[in-house]
């Protein structure tokens, strides 16, 4: 008999929880199998949902989920009863930090509670740099003390259930990375899952023993993509040509908004054409920051600002930056972007184009001779289009061969002072063809509908799946759950601390 262990903590996020729950309940149709789910049952005091910690609605996730797995005949395992009455390992050392880098290195197990907590932290806030002091501190202090009881609780499940297999949930925010650690520290195959939506239809993708972002695997699963395709080969480079015409087009590929919907076509600074111009297309940091250690391991610099402070610092004379700040942080108040607003106040060599400028950023890749990026889009993007692309940080197309990829500071000057030739290969292609069309990694769903739908009642808009059904109707089980999570979050306990610290 072969045993499998699934984890999702939560029923609030629906989409989510039913496609693991689809495969718990395809694998336990199988006679030889056994099968339990299990979820948070209150490890976890703040979580995505309940970020004010409401005891309340904590108790009314613990009863929908509990109820909805009992629904479809799956094992339901409350992670709380596993709770031991102390802890493993010495703590105090862990609740000792005084920044974020002391914070994000914490370990407790084996697994990266720190770069978890962080990772959820700024997904929620996109502070990158929260000041750690007295009110910040009982918060995070918390979160580590969650983490432990999690890790813990789920080493004691693991042990007695003994599984040959385990099942999560994208692996890198707080209440999902102890899964992935501690399956990696046992030794034990696992598979993490992630919802893709493409053309509005949902797909669930199933990642065996890697984290979804991991950069060689995704490198291998455009291959994989690419051969297995159900198309011609003419068909395949089009499929691949498209993404590009799209972006530049500003239609719809696969990214969750148009970025360049309120630039001008054509717009761009005047250059001097007596000088190397040179583009810097940076990203949204945030999005890519407490991700793993692959990600930390390519960067060049500590942070994008380090890298543009030392390109201006250190490029030749006869060169000139233009910064087009990433639309996507326009609103962001947090330093790592708005001290990137007034570097053109400090060095005389760069133009800042603000993220709400309406200067189109393919206007501006056009009239540039190199492109450098810390991993955006923009750097496979410019290669298709026949330009110069830099690339000094991690990126999914890093190992594609299809930007210059410096491996020392002293490399960054060589290839600013001496632009070399574009880069082109078939790998562009490939990159593009997999945003678009990943069709070949999908796994359909079984039995269950388990994509999002969005509803309006009373002025208030909700989702709801239609397997999420325990009484009447799923759409008005969904409103009377939401509604509840809603209203009781009043009772809250928790505030997220918002202060960055100025000294990063």
């Amino acid at each position: 008999m072969k045993k499998y262990l699934f984890y999702y903590g939560t029923c609030f996020n629906q989409g989510f929880m039913g496609a693991l729950l689809d495969q718990a309940i395809y694998l336990a149709g199988d006679k030889n199998n056994k099968v339990a789910f299990a979820f948070c049952g209150g490890v976890n005091e703040i979580c995505d949902f309940n970020r004010e910690g409401s005891k309340s609605v904590c108790s009314v996730c613990k009863f929908f989920t509990k109820r909805i797995l009992r629904k479809y005949d799956i094992d339901s395992v409350s992670l709380s009863e596993y709770m031991p009455n102390g802890t493993q390992d010495p703590i105090c050392d862990l609740l000792e930090y005084n920044n974020v880098d002391e914070l994000l290195a914490k370990k407790y197990r084996g697994v990266h509670i720190g770069m978890s907590i962080m990772s959820s932290y700024i997904s929620i806030t996109r502070n990158m740099y929260p000041l750690i002091d007295s009110v910040s501190r009982k918060f995070f202090d918390v979160h580590l003390l969650q983490n432990i009881r999690f890790v813990d609780a789920f080493y004691a499940l693991v042990d007695e259930y003994q599984p040959d297999e385990i099942w999560g949930y994208n692996g890198r925010y707080e209440c999902d990375r102890p899964v992935y650690d501690v399956s990696r520290q046992l030794r034990l195959n696992f598979r993490l899952i992630e919802d893709v939506v493409r053309d509005g239809i949902s797909h669930r993708i199933i990642y065996e023993n890697h984290l979804p972002h991991d950069i060689k695997m995704r490198t291998e699963q455009r291959k994989f993509c690419w051969e297995h395709y159900k198309m011609s080969e003419e068909e395949k480079i089009a499929l691949g040509k498209s993404f590009y015409e799209k972006r530049r087009n500003g239609v719809f590929s696969g990214d969750k908004k148009i970025y360049i919907a309120d630039q001008k076509e054509g717009e761009c600074p005047t250059m001097d054409p007596k000088k190397k111009n040179i583009a810097i297309m940076n990203s949204s940091e945030d999005e890519f920051t407490a991700v793993g250690n692959e990600w930390d391991k390519l960067k060049l610099f500590k942070n994008q600002y380090e890298g543009i402070i030392f390109l201006l610092e250190n490029a030749p004379q006869n060169t000139h930056f233009y910064l087009r700040i990433h639309p996507n942080l326009k609103d962001i108040k947090y330093s790592y972007h708005t001290r990137l607003l007034s570097l053109d106040k400090k060095y005389n060599n760069v133009t800042v184009i603000p993220g709400n400028s309406t200067v189109s950023t393919y206007a501006l890749m056009e009239n540039s001779d190199a492109i450098v990026c810390f991993g955006s889009t923009m750097g496979i993007e410019a290669s298709y289009w026949g330009k110069t692309s830099i690339l000094i940080g991690p990126s999914f197309y890093y190992y594609d061969n299809v930007s210059y990829i410096p491996k020392s500071k002293d490399e960054v000057v060589n290839y600013i002072k001496e632009i070399p030739k574009p880069l082109y290969n078939d790998n562009i292609l490939k990159y593009g063809a997999f945003v678009l069309d990943m069709s070949p990694i999908y796994s359909n769903p079984h039995s269950l509908d388990w994509v999002s739908h969005e509803r309006r009642f009373c002025g208030v808009d909700y989702y709801y799946t239609n397997y999420f059904n325990l009484f009447v109707s799923p759409q008005l089980t969904s409103f009377v759950m939401g509604s509840l999570r809603v209203l009781l979050g009043i009772f809250r306990r928790f505030t997220y601390p918002l202060k960055e610290d100025a000294n990063w």
